[in-house]
């Protein structure tokens, strides 16, 4: 009978994989301080409240540019549910002075260690993870795009997660007149 039940699972699976769809990837257990130090914050029980989206960042000119359309994310999606959650690299002091000076509307955390890094196994830096709720990862997307672009590529899937239309976060240019 086990054995009967093992082949089927690994048929289940196998036919997943032959349609093109992975098995679901849950988001690892995490729990990290804030960046004061007083509290603890479990990644498990954000999820357990709805969409989160963790960006594992720093303060280079880079990530610098593109925070704007981060924040426009956590503003579009706020009352719809979404929890952003900005992890970065920086000691406590330099990432409070940091989220401070840019007016972040969205909880950050520091991490200088790069344990959250080595936990989702990020390569790269900015990586942001969006984990539905109950802790499926739903989309990475790694690097930066100082044009908006991998914020107006989240937005699509934050929409689809909340079953609402698709907030626009990247600035269109207006065509040129030919």
């Amino acid at each position: 009978m086990r054995y009967w039940l093992s082949s089927a699972v690994a048929l289940f699976v196998v036919a997943g994989i032959i349609l093109g769809e992975e098995p679901a990837k849950l988001a690892p257990r995490v729990v990290l301080k804030s960046a004061d130090g007083k509290k603890e914050v479990d990644l498990a029980k954000l999820v357990e409240k709805g969409p989160v989206l963790v960006r594992l960042t720093c303060a280079c000119s880079g990530c610098d540019q593109e925070l704007p359309y981060f924040q426009k994310l956590q503003d579009a999606y706020n009352d719809k549910g979404l929890q952003t959650v900005a992890v970065f690299q920086e000691k406590p002091e330099a990432a409070s002075n940091y989220a401070v000076k840019k007016g972040l509307k969205f909880q950050w955390l520091a991490d200088p260690d790069r344990a959250i890094w080595k936990t989702f196994d990020a390569k790269t830096m900015p990586t942001n993870i969006l984990i539905d709720k109950g802790g499926k990862v739903v989309k990475v997307v790694d690097g930066c795009t100082r044009d908006g672009k991998n914020a107006q590529t989240l937005s699509a899937e934050i929409a689809k997660l909340l079953k609402t239309q698709v907030a626009q976060v990247k600035e269109t240019k207006p065509e040129a007149k030919k």
